[in-house]
C-alpha cells in the first residue's frame, strides 16, 4: 500500500486538504498515526480531488470581488447629494462614521466536496479466494496454494457482489476491468446501510490498479428504484424552502436563527444585515424587538410585537380571576368542588373540626395544638365533594392565612362557644371580608355547659357580620366535634352557598391552580401542595408557578393515592419542580418548555416594575391615570391606644371630603401597637397602616419599608386626615392635552446603530426643543414614534432651534428614519380652564 506521504506529494496537495477529503470520502477522520493508505480508498479520494476546481479557475467568489468592489465604491451618502456631507456634519459637532458591510467567508473546498459523486470500485477478477466452511472436515480445492513457480495459478472470476450498495469481496487482490460511476443516492446507501451477508473492508482488500495508455470508459450506474435521497446540509434545505414574508409577529425576543425562519429570509442575508448595523452576534443569540424591528425593515418586511396575553399579564400579576373568567365562555362546563377556607383563633376547635370532618388524627399530632402549614383535604356529602383548607389560626402564620383566604370560596369562621369573639377572630373576619368571599360562623364547643350563642352573634356583628335571624345573611351554626352535632348543617349551609356560586370549570382547558405548600425533600425533591381550580392536571404536564417550572413527574391525591389526573376543585400532592414555588402562588400548564421560559421572562422582565411600587404608589397612579369612570379605593388599616381614641380616628376618616371617583375603605381598625399579623393583612389587601398615638417599633418599620407598605403614625388626629386630605387632592391629576410645538425635515442621515441615529435637518415651524417626544411621518403615513437625545447647532449643545435653522441630532426611534422625513414634536401641556 502507498505511503501517505508520497501520496500528497505525488497529487501536490497539503496535509490538511488530503486529510479534509480522505474524512468526507471515509466518513471519519483520518489517523494521527496512519502512514498507509489501500489503493481502493486512494482511487475514491483522487476521484474526488478531481471534482476539485483547478487552481487556474476563478471560483464564483473571486469573481465577484470586482463587482462587490465597484458598489463599494461607488456607494456614498444621499446627505452628500444634498449638501449635507461630511463638512455640514463637523460644523454641527457630530463626528461621520461609514458603515461596513462584513462579508462571512466560506470555505470554498466545502462547497465544491458538496454532493460529489463518489466511484465505487468492482471487481470481476480476483486474483485468490479463500471461503471458510462451518464444518472443520469440508476441504475446498481453491484454498491449496501450488507452490511451483513455473505453473501460473488459475484465477477465478467472481462477479462483484452490490448488496445494499456494498461491495462484497475477499481477502485476496482484485483488479477492476472498469471504473463505476455511483450515483449520489448509492453513495448515500454505501455509507449509511449494512449488507445482510458480511460486510465490506476496504482495508483488507488490497486492489492492484493496471494501468494503460488508453483511457478508461466511466460506465454511469443507474439508480435502483428505491432511490434514496443524497446527503445535504441541513441549512441549504432549510434556506431553499423559505418564503420571505411581509408581516411578521414575533415576540419580546427571539433568537438570529428563528427570526430568519419567521421572516423567511436566509440566515446570511440576515447575518450581513447584522454585521452591517454592527452587532457580531451568534446563530443562538436572542434578539431584542427593537433590534429586530431594524433588521426587519432593511429586509423590507414588517414587524410586530406580540402582545402579552392576558394570561401571561394576570399571571404575573396574580389576577386568578381574569384567568377563570376564561371558562365562562367555553361550552363543555361542568361542576366542580367549592374550596372552604377554616379560620379562627387558636385553640378554637378549627383543627378537630376539621379532624372530624375527614375523619383522621391530624390534631394528635400537632406541636402545641397549632397547625404548622397550610394542608388541603377532600370530602364527599350527599355525593358532593367539598374541599378544605386547613389555615393557621395563630398570629404567626397570619401571612398563610391571608393568603389562605383568597384561595376560597366560601369561608368558615369558628368561635368557641366558651370563649366568643378573640384578636384572631377579628382579622380572620377581616380576611374574608378583604377576600370578597361568603362567610359561614361555626360557634364550637357547643356540647360544653355554658355557652351563650347570642352573645357570640352580638359580638360578632360589631364586626360588619349580621346574623340570618336577625335579618342578616350571615349563618350561625352550632357544632361539636366530639358529638358530630350540626355538622350535617354546616355542610348543607356550605353546598347551599357553592350552588349560588355556580362553581363550574372547563376540564378541556390546560390546568390552573394555587400552590398551597411546598418544601425539599432530600430523596424526593421539590414536593408541592395544589389546588386545581379549573382543567385536568396530567402526569408529563409542564406547569409554571410565576417565576419557575417543571414537568410533572408523580401525582399523589389527599390520601396518599397515585393519580394520573386531577381535576378542578381538587388537592393534590407532585413532584416535578425545579425551584421552591411559592405558597399562593398561581400555577398554570403551558405547551411545553419553550412556552414556560417565555413566560418567566416576561415575568422577570416586568416584576422590577410590578414590585417597585407599593398599594400607596399604586393606587396614587391609578388617580394620576385621570379615568373617572373607575373608582379608586384607598384602603387603611387602623390602630390607635384606647377604644374612644379608634373611635374619633374612624369618624374623622369618614369625614373627610374625597374627589369624584375617590373612595376609603378601613379594611381593619383595633387597638394596640402595629404587629406581624398587621403587615400581612396589609400586604393582602393592598392597604396602608395609619396609627394614632402610638409608638412604632423600628424593625417592624424596616420590614415594612422592605415590603413596599406604607405606615405611619401621628400624635394629633386633624394631622392625620390633613395628610390623607393632601395626599388624595394633591395627587389628582390635573387634566393635560397634547399640543405640536413644532416639525422639521430630515435632510441628512449620518450614522445608524441599533436603536438610534444621527440625523441633520431644517425646522420648517415652530421650534424644536431638546429632549422632545416626536411622531415620524413619511407622507400620510405615520412610521415610528421618537425622542431626543441631544439637540447641537454649530458645534453646540442647545436647549432649542428655531423654524428656519437647521440643526444636528441624536434621536432614539423604533424605525429607521431616511431623508425626506418629517418629525412632528410634540409636549403635554395643562388644560386651561
Amino acid at each position: 500500500m502507498p505511503r501517505i506521504v508520497d501520496v500528497i506529494e505525488e497529487l501536490k496537495i497539503d496535509k490538511a486538504t488530503f486529510a479534509k477529503v480522505y474524512e468526507k470520502v471515509m466518513d471519519k477522520p483520518l489517523s494521527a498515526k496512519a502512514a498507509t493508505i489501500s489503493d481502493a480508498n486512494l482511487e475514491k479520494i483522487k476521484y474526488v480531488l478531481d471534482q476539485l476546481p483547478s487552481k487556474g479557475a476563478k471560483t464564483a467568489k473571486e469573481e465577484k470581488q470586482p463587482a462587490k468592489k465597484a458598489a463599494q465604491e461607488a456607494k456614498v451618502l444621499k446627505s452628500d447629494e444634498l449638501g449635507f456631507g461630511g463638512g455640514f456634519l463637523s460644523g454641527l459637532g457630530f463626528s461621520k462614521q461609514e458603515e461596513k458591510t462584513v462579508e462571512p467567508e466560506q470555505d470554498e473546498d466545502d462547497l465544491a466536496l458538496h454532493n460529489i459523486q463518489i466511484p465505487v470500485v468492482s471487481s470481476e477478477e480476483v486474483s485468490q479466494e479463500r471461503i471458510s466452511f462451518s464444518q472443520p472436515t469440508q476441504r475446498y480445492e481453491a484454498r491449496k496454494i501450488s507452490s511451483a513457480p513455473e505453473q501460473p495459478k488459475e484465477k477465478k472470476e467472481f462477479p462483484a457482489k452490490k448488496q445494499h450498495g456494498n461491495i462484497s469481496i475477499g481477502q485476496g487482490t482484485y483488479k477492476p476491468k472498469e471504473k463505476v460511476v455511483a450515483t449520489a443516492a448509492d453513495f448515500a446507501r454505501f455509507q449509511t446501510e449494512k449488507a445482510p451477508e458480511r460486510k465490506s473492508d476496504f482495508s483488507e482488500g488490497v486492489a492492484k490498479k493496471h494501468h494503460t495508455s488508453q483511457p478508461e470508459k466511466r460506465v454511469e450506474k443507474k439508480p435502483e428504484n428505491k432511490p434514496v435521497a443524497p446527503k445535504v446540509h441541513k441549512e441549504a434545505t432549510t434556506s431553499a424552502n423559505l418564503v420571505k414574508k411581509t408581516e411578521v409577529t414575533i415576540d419580546e425576543n427571539i433568537t438570529v436563527k428563528e427570526f430568519s425562519e419567521k421572516i423567511g429570509v436566509p440566515l446570511p442575508e440576515v447575518m450581513k444585515k447584522l454585521i452591517a448595523n454592527g452587532i457580531m452576534t451568534s446563530l443562538n443569540a436572542s434578539l431584542d424587538f427593537d433590534t429586530a424591528s431594524l433588521i426587519a425593515e432593511d429586509l423590507g418586511v414588517l414587524l410586530k410585537k406580540k402582545e402579552a396575553t392576558l394570561d401571561a399579564q394576570s399571571f404575573m400579576e396574580g389576577d386568578l380571576q381574569k384567568i377563570l373568567d376564561i371558562d365562562k365562555e367555553a361550552e363543555h362546563q361542568v361542576e366542580r368542588a367549592p374550596i372552604v377556607t377554616v379560620m379562627g383563633h387558636v385553640d378554637h376547635g378549627k383543627t378537630s373540626l376539621l379532624d372530624y370532618l375527614r375523619k383522621t388524627s391530624v390534631a394528635g399530632g400537632e406541636a402545641g395544638g397549632i397547625t404548622q402549614s397550610i394542608g388541603a383535604s377532600m370530602i364527599d356529602y350527599n355525593n358532593k365533594k367539598i374541599t378544605f383548607i386547613d389555615t393557621p389560626g395563630h398570629e404567626l402564620f397570619t401571612s398563610l392565612r391571608a393568603r389562605g383566604a383568597k384561595l376560597t370560596n366560601i369561608a368558615i369562621i369558628v368561635i368557641a362557644a366558651d370563649d366568643s369573639v378573640m384578636p384572631q377572630t377579628i382579622e380572620s373576619i377581616n380576611h374574608a371580608k378583604a377576600a370578597g368571599v361568603p362567610i359561614i360562623i361555626a360557634v364550637t364547643k357547643i356540647d360544653k355547659p355554658g355557652n351563650n350563642m347570642e352573645q357570640i352573634k352580638a359580638d360578632v356583628a360589631k364586626h360588619g357580620l349580621t346574623p340570618e335571624d336577625w335579618g342578616g345573611e350571615t349563618p350561625f351554626v352550632g357544632v361539636s366535634s366530639k358529638t358530630g352535632q350540626g355538622i350535617d348543617v354546616l355542610l348543607e349551609y356550605v353546598l347551599l352557598q357553592a350552588e349560588m356560586l355556580e362553581l363550574k370549570y372547563n376540564p378541556e382547558r390546560q390546568a390552573v391552580g394555587v400552590v398551597v405548600d411546598a418544601y425539599k425533600d432530600p430523596k424526593q425533591g421539590v414536593v408541592a401542595s395544589l389546588i386545581v381550580l379549573t382543567g385536568t392536571l396530567k402526569n408529563g404536564d409542564i406547569i409554571v408557578a410565576y417565576n419557575t417550572y417543571g414537568k410533572v413527574r408523580r401525582m399523589q391525591n389527599w390520601i396518599g393515592k397515585n393519580a394520573s389526573k386531577i381535576s378542578g376543585g381538587e388537592p393534590v400532592q407532585i413532584l416535578g419542580f425545579t425551584e421552591l414555588p411559592e405558597p399562593g402562588r398561581i400555577v398554570e400548564v403551558v405547551s411545553n418548555e419553550k412556552e414556560a421560559n417565555q413566560r418567566i421572562a416576561f415575568i422577570k422582565e416586568n416584576e422590577t416594575k410590578a414590585k417597585g411600587d407599593g398599594a400607596l404608589q399604586q393606587f396614587l397612579a391609578q388617580l394620576k391615570a385621570g379615568d373617572q369612570s373607575k373608582i379608586s379605593e384607598l384602603r387603611l388599616i387602623l390602630k390607635a391606644d384606647g377604644s374612644s381614641s379608634l373611635e374619633a380616628l374612624k369618624q374623622a376618616v369618614d369625614g373627610i371630603s374625597l374627589p369624584k371617583h375617590v373612595t376609603i375603605k378601613v379594611v381593619h381598625s383595633d387597638v394596640g401597637y402595629f404587629g406581624e399579623s398587621d403587615l400581612s393583612l396589609a400586604q393582602a389587601s393592598r392597604a396602608i397602616l395609619l396609627g394614632f398615638n402610638i409608638s412604632m417599633n423600628a424593625a417592624l418599620k424596616k420590614k415594612a419599608e422592605s415590603l413596599k407598605i406604607e405606615m405611619k403614625t401621628f400624635d394629633i388626629i386633624y394631622e392625620l386626615t390633613d395628610y390623607l386630605t393632601n395626599l388624595l387632592l394633591g395627587m389628582v391629576e390635573v387634566e393635560k392635552e397634547e399640543v405640536v410645538v413644532g416639525k422639521l425635515e430630515i435632510l441628512g442621515v449620518f450614522h445608524t446603530e441599533t436603536r438610534e441615529m444621527t440625523i441633520g435637518g431644517m425646522v420648517k415651524e415652530g421650534k424644536v426643543k431638546n429632549k422632545l417626544k416626536f411622531r415620524v411621518y413619511r407622507g400620510e403615513d405615520i412610521l415610528t414614534n421618537g425622542e431626543i437625545l441631544s439637540l447641537k447647532r454649530n458645534k453646540d449643545e442647545v436647549k432649542e432651534v428655531n423654524a428656519g435653522e437647521d440643526c444636528g441630532m441624536k434621536v432614539k426611534m423604533g424605525k429607521r428614519l431616511d431623508i425626506g422625513d418629517i418629525l412632528e414634536f410634540y409636549e403635554m401641556q395643562e388644560v386651561k380652564e
